[in-house]
């Protein structure tokens, strides 16, 4: 049985990944308890002695506008913490699989495209210059897997479709109607995940999202239609939002990412409503 170094296996993605790999795969968790990612001797000798086939890192930090106003803490987790785990990567020849994001790219793409793997990293956000740091350095790893992956909910965290049934109670809720990209649930990504540690295609970068795209309205839309809720969605533009809530950073226009890659591989992700209705089902069960 392979084993397998999953740091950050309490997180969202990271707890529900640990489930599903403990069936095939001997799984070593860490937390930011047990270990500290951005102390290089702690990785180290962590990796040593686990002696892992894949190490999985899931840990991050991804508020997105705490990253502007701790943009040091960010750059050391999301960025310089990779050197770490690819250095230990190297050394014990294990294949290092890090999961990216879509803020990586400026998001300013004409929104008729989508984003592919070879395309060139410009990110502006402190979230997008941090995560990109963070792959540059697990490139190091050279037996490396960068999975990007947008829209991210699931069952053991917060996230959008939490909020939005939380506010569902409202007499209306103003959505942002002008950025696209595809809503990807945990479930989807553990799969994906699961499909590269089968069939160790090419090393590299794989865009990793639920199939299509929408806005973050018809995201929200959506989620009412399958849960049954009336409640009224409004289409707000990002200036709208944006001078309604000054604080917040600028979020990409496109973050659509291109799965012909995934494809090529023959790793096909569910379409993003279908994962949306099968997450509902466990979500609302309570």
């Amino acid at each position: 049985m392979k084993k397998v170094l999953l740091i950050g296996a309490d997180g969202m993605l990271g707890g529900e990944l640990k489930e599903r790999l403990e069936k095939q795969y001997e799984v070593i968790g860490t937390t930011i308890e047990t270990l500290d990612i951005c102390n290089r001797e702690a990785v180290l000798n962590k990796v040593k002695e686990v002696a892992p086939y894949f190490i999985i890192n899931c840990a991050a930090y991804t508020n997105v506008d705490g990253c502007e106003v701790n943009y040091e803490l960010a750059n050391r987790v999301n960025g310089q913490a990779l050197a770490n785990i690819a250095e230990a990567a190297k050394v014990l020849d294990s294949t290092l699989i890090h999961i990216s994001t879509d803020y990586v790219f400026d998001g300013n793409l004409d929104v008729q495209k989508a984003y592919t793997e070879d395309m060139e990293a410009c990110p502006v956000s402190a979230y997008g210059k941090t995560k990109y740091l963070g792959e540059q350095n697990a490139a190091k790893a050279e037996k490396y897997y960068i999975l990007r992956t947008a829209w991210l909910y699931g069952l053991g965290g917060k996230n959008f479709v939490k909020t939005m049934l939380r506010i569902s109670t409202n007499e209306s809720v103003s959505v942002v109607d002008d950025q696209h990209g595809s809503p990807t649930c945990t479930t989807t990504l553990c799969e994906i995940i699961e499909a590269i540690m089968e069939k160790e295609p090419e090393y590299g970068i794989y865009h990793s999202t639920n199939e299509g795209f929408t806005t973050w309205c018809g995201f929200t839309r959506k989620i009412y239609e399958l849960a049954g809720i009336q409640t009224p969605v409004i289409a707000l533009t990002s200036k709208e939002y944006k001078e309604a809530h000054p604080e917040s950073s600028d979020r990409p226009t496109n973050s659509k990412l291109s799965k012909e890659k995934l494809h090529s591989v023959g790793i096909y992700p569910k379409k993003w409503e279908e994962a949306l209705q099968e997450y509902l089902k466990e979500e609302l069960k309570a």
